[in-house]
């Protein structure tokens, strides 16, 4: 399997494995769509998966930028984007057979993605 983690030969910058679960949880939520039954559990645990990844990357290991010298925004800034997509998601339920309107899937989803961005 490909090493996605390492950037091009004549970097010497390496990634840990979160950046590229991040990256494919971006890719997941750009692509779920907002009609699946599923979609609110699913982006619930996005939720969860992103937060967590976000905070167990050491700090020390924390990149400046990671493509393009597009500079990362702080790890509490993107976590605080999590946050305020998980408490969209708790106020509106992820029961089964919950559907949200498309402006609150779109807010959640867009605030989700957010934090997901720069990892993409």
């Amino acid at each position: 399997m490909h090493d996605t983690s390492a950037l091009p030969t004549g970097d010497h910058t390496r990634f840990p494995p979160a950046r590229t679960a991040l990256r494919d949880l971006y890719r997941t939520v750009r692509h779920l769509p907002s009609s699946d039954p599923y979609a609110p559990a699913r982006l619930a645990r996005i939720t969860d998966q992103a937060e967590y990844l976000l905070e167990t990357w050491p700090l020390a290991e924390w990149p400046v930028a990671l493509h393009s010298g597009q500079p990362l925004p702080e790890r509490h800034v993107l976590l605080g984007w999590v946050a305020t997509a998980r408490r969209e998601i708790t106020h509106a339920g992820t029961a089964a057979g919950t559907v949200w309107p498309y402006p609150q899937w779109h807010r959640i989803t867009t605030t989700l993605l957010a934090a997901l961005v720069p990892f993409a």
